[in-house]
């Protein structure tokens, strides 16, 4: 008889939490995953011209809302971030670099996450969503957050404020080089620039599985409350670190190199110049090595080794009693130059820099399983996602809800993609141009439909002073001074707390 009575309480307790989930008709929960630095070499993009195996983007594309001509808000990874979960660019915000912080120098900026939360979600994540290192997704973000664990060695030093200079008071030591480094044979070794498969190491303990291993976890339980769920996976990220299966996707033979220009950048202002030749260190020594083929096949791994995990949190999802009421986002924060522009590398204003894969899949849209080919960028994502969750708009950020886009992705849609780097450079893509601004006023204008390599800039001829016009208006009127970077705090990690070194002044993140 006691048997009985547990049992029957048990069940009771099981149709008293399942009564509390969500139905389609009331708050969808909320997926988002971040891949990083992958360009539009996916199938659904068809930005590579060879074969690309990414059957799992691929097929998330076909049964949501592909975007066909969606760009990152700024083409560096923290930027990007931070303006894809505030909703702001950061000529609103300050955040111009890796090298800042947004929450001692923004404390009252409520980012994505916090935002569902405090509006009745439950809010967790894992990976690299904001940036990855530490100081990035503070507590007061989350319910629970699981920080990314790297395939390097990536530890937090006891505080120690006088040790500052050496560690920035807030990460032990990094073993960048490791007996077994480098794998391709690129001296003097540089801790990114790097790929190959780890020796003895199996696929499930490399540090993107951490992700999915906590995924899988999270979406095996039952919430009380919808929940917002991000997942940031580091690949494609350098270094590009991936099991030896997934290179061997891709014959060298078979690689197809990108199609150079010679004197590409003769026609382009200064800045542009100075960003494209920024870091040409690394692609010249990866031509006078002789492993230029060898570099795309590795990041064409690690593109296939990112759609892998994609697909194995997506498996999860449908398995679960979730699937049927998750809006599910995929984005990458920008893209990447492999040659292109004689640029190695991010930071750019053109096509490859900012161009990226994004997908939304929402219960039930009308749209879902076509193309979308309007322009947008990530900061619409804030808008779209609160209007699918039927919660009160977010009045103080930059961008626009995409709703209407997921109903009929044929549908009008009045605004062009805009992408920063830096102060005042800017990228403002519509449907058939680029137009670049630099801060010192020189100009770049593509004609993207006739022109998508961008080797014909006509910002000099007086016939498209019309179109430079009409996208110069976009531009943004004004850029916020930089917020100051870390060197101004001290960082501590187990109390989550920032300590402004000038004035002693406490800033907490819990």
């Amino acid at each position: 008889m006691r048997f009985l009575f547990s049992l029957l309480f048990l069940l009771l307790d099981i149709v008293v939490i399942f009564a509390q989930i969500p139905s389609v008709k009331d708050q969808p929960n909320i997926l988002i995953i971040s891949v990083d630095d992958m360009k539009d070499w996916v199938g659904y993009l068809g930005g590579y011209e060879g074969k690309v195996f990414t059957p799992n983007i691929d097929k998330l594309a076909k049964e949501g809302v592909g975007f066909t001509n969606a760009h990152t808000a700024a083409s560096v990874c923290c930027p990007s971030r931070y303006a894809m979960m505030l909703g702001k660019r950061p000529s609103t915000t300050g955040l111009y670099n890796n090298g800042q912080w947004y929450k001692p120098e923004l404390p009252n900026e409520i980012p994505m996450s916090q935002y569902f939360k405090q509006n009745g979600y439950y809010a967790a994540g894992a990976g690299k969503v904001f940036h990855h290192t530490p100081g990035n997704n503070p507590p007061c973000n989350w319910d629970d957050f699981q920080d990314q664990v790297f395939d390097d060695t990536w530890n937090f030093a006891e505080w120690n404020p006088q040790k500052y200079f050496l560690t920035y008071g807030y990460r032990g030591e990094i073993e960048k080089f490791p007996p077994w480094k480098p794998l391709n044979g690129i001296y003097p070794i540089r801790s990114e620039l790097d790929w190959g498969p780890i020796p003895n190491k199996e696929e499930k303990d490399y540090g993107d599985q951490k992700v999915v291993d906590y995924a899988q976890g999270f979406l095996a339980n039952m919430y009380a409350k919808p929940f917002f769920l991000a997942l940031g996976i580091y690949r494609p990220h350098l270094p590009w670190h991936v099991p030896q299966k997934y290179y061997d996707l891709y014959p060298l033979e078979d690689i197809i190199m990108p199609e150079i220009k010679e004197n590409d950048l003769s026609d382009v202002p200064k800045i542009g110049v100075e960003l494209a030749l920024k870091r040409e260190i690394d692609f010249i020594q990866i031509k006078e090595e002789k492993l230029w083929k060898k570099a795309i096949q590795a990041y064409l791994a690690s593109i296939s080794y990112a759609d892998y995990l994609v697909g194995e949190i997506i498996n999860e999802l449908k398995q679960s009693i979730y699937n049927k009421n998750t809006v599910v986002v995929l984005w990458s924060d920008h893209g990447w130059h492999l040659g292109t522009k004689n640029h190695w590398h991010k930071q750019t204003l053109w096509e490859e820099c900012t161009k990226i894969p994004f997908i939304i899949r929402a219960p039930n849209a009308s749209g879902n399983g076509q193309l979308c080919d309007k322009p947008v960028d990530m900061v619409n994502v804030f808008p779209t996602l609160a209007a699918l969750a039927n919660l009160p708009a977010k009045k103080d950020i930059d961008g626009y809800d995409m709703t209407s886009l997921l109903e009929d992705p044929k549908s009008s849609w009045g605004y062009p993609a805009i992408t920063e780097i830096g102060i005042g450079n800017v990228s403002v893509r519509s449907d058939k141009w680029r137009y670049i601004l630099y801060n010192d006023g020189t100009e770049e204008l593509y004609n993207s439909q006739s022109d998508p390599n961008e080797w014909t800039n006509l910002a000099s001829n007086v016939k498209y002073m019309a179109v430079i016009s009409k996208h110069r208006k976009w531009v943004p009127k004004s850029f916020a001074d930089p917020v100051a970077g870390k060197e101004k705090y001290y960082f501590d990690p187990y109390e989550y707390s920032w300590l402004n070194r000038t004035t002693g002044e406490f800033i907490q993140g819990k």
